[in-house]
């Protein structure tokens, strides 16, 4: 697949290896594993002499050997005597860039916890004695986010504050999705709906469909839901890492979620137990969670849902996760016929997710969100607020338009209206057949 989207990443890395020229700078790279890390980073060191090293769980000694055989045969010099220490072969970078731009990349970097403990606080002085006198761009990159932070973001961690730039990656924006359909010839809304549920617009599971030779609905679950399919898998391997031993709870938490119950209340009755610090830390130390209360609610209020951030992980633990034990007996037609069986509901929430993610990227509004009232009564599907020109757009949002009810939608918004009775109200009422009009 050929390189989509990203043009602002790589302008701020362009714009930093300029800088680079006068003195040493330190990039920080993180998203989830998939989501095109590697893809950013080669296709920037393209233009630029650079080196780059993945951390793999070695030791330190048989590490050193490996990339001292890569800088000799990549710089075309050798390094004298044996390096056996990481610090060591990075001083000696340090110094090979006084003399010439040198672009280094550290792949997975958190991983160098387990080869030395004493790394970061060993790399810190190096980059604070070197950096002034030296003309080396660093990229680090890594998928553990919650490591990532917490090295160069926790005030407590030798490398705080050292990151001149901080790039978290998320997955395509809607429109690049459409891009990349519209390029395959299979740009309609119900391919759009499909791959944006079952991919979540991730590159390399896009790459994935790409390759398969269609990216049409009806081919795209086929794939999802084959014998040997990578997706069964995926989030089990994306996440133990980040929980640790805790996993279990947190993976029972995220498919409660994904199938709907999203309140924390609903989560207590079913586990019979407080969830609030798994949810606590799955929002804010994972990032894999977002808090949202109605519209205009107060900051505190408890009628607070949750949602999962990634459409495949809330696609991932509503089906593989839920039915394990069908994936686990080397049955995903068990899986693919349940999914099939929920398609029209689970497609229905996922549109409205959609087109809450097309108001938000259209920089048109300050404030999107959904709408409910207590017990959640009411509920309103989208909200956009314009505040600067006093518009408030509110959208009932269904797969099927021939559902919707028009004046229900205006009766349900009469306390909402009542709220902002200087702005101007638009009842918007969205189906598949709408998505091509926002994009």
């Amino acid at each position: 697949m050929r390189f989509y989207d990203r043009q602002n990443e790589l302008n701020q890395l362009h714009r930093l290896q300029d800088s680079s020229k006068t003195a040493s700078r330190l990039t920080v790279i993180t998203g989830r594993r998939r989501i095109g890390k590697t893809r950013l980073i080669r296709e920037f060191c393209a233009q630029y002499e650079s080196l780059y090293f993945f951390v793999s769980r070695k030791s330190e000694e048989l590490l050193c050997e490996e990339y001292g055989v890569y800088i000799s045969e990549t710089l075309k010099l050798r390094t004298y005597g044996k390096i056996t220490k990481l610090i060591d072969l990075f001083r000696f970078l340090f110094d090979y860039a006084v003399e010439r731009s040198l672009v280094v990349v550290i792949d997975e970097f958190q991983e160098l916890l387990r080869v030395n403990p004493a790394f970061y606080s060993e790399f810190q002085q190096l980059w604070d004695t070197k950096k002034d006198s030296s003309r080396l761009h660093l990229i680090v990159s890594g998928s553990v986010y919650s490591m990532m932070q917490t090295i160069f973001t926790d005030y407590r961690q030798p490398l705080f504050g050292r990151a001149d730039l901080l790039l978290n990656l998320k997955a395509f924006p809607i429109a690049t999705l459409k891009e990349i359909l519209v390029d395959n010839h299979a740009y309609n809304a119900d391919n759009l709906l499909a791959n944006y549920l079952l991919t979540g617009g991730v590159p390399r599971y896009l790459e994935l469909v790409q390759a398969s030779g269609s990216m049409n609905r009806e081919n795209l679950i086929e794939q999802v839901f084959s014998d040997y399919s990578i997706y069964a898998d995926e989030g089990k391997n994306l996440l133990i890492e980040e929980f640790g031993r805790d996993y279990g709870t947190y993976f029972t938490i995220l498919e409660l979620i994904a199938t709907g119950k999203t309140s924390r209340m609903e989560m207590e009755s079913i586990l019979e137990t407080s969830v609030g610090g798994f949810l606590e830390r799955l929002e804010n130390v994972h990032g894999l969670i977002t808090q949202f209360r109605s519209f205009h609610a107060k900051k505190g209020s408890r009628s607070a849902k949750y949602k999962i951030n990634d459409p495949f992980l809330n696609f991932w633990f509503a089906y593989f996760h839920r039915f394990r034990s069908a994936v686990e007996a080397g049955n995903p037609n068990y899986v693919k016929e349940r999914f099939i069986a929920d398609y029209q509901q689970f497609a229905g929430q996922s549109l409205e997710r959609l087109f809450s993610e097309i108001f938000k990227q259209s920089g048109l509004y300050n404030l999107v969100g959904s709408y409910w009232e207590s017990g959640f009564q009411n509920e309103i599907d989208l909200v956009a607020l314009n505040e600067h020109q006093k518009v408030i757009v509110l959208a009932e949002i269904k797969l099927n338009k021939k559902n919707i009810r028009k004046e229900r939608l205006v009766a349900k918004s009469m306390r909402l209206r009542a709220l902002y009775p200087d702005f101007r109200i638009e009842y918007r009422y969205l189906g598949p057949e709408d998505l091509g009009a926002y994009l």
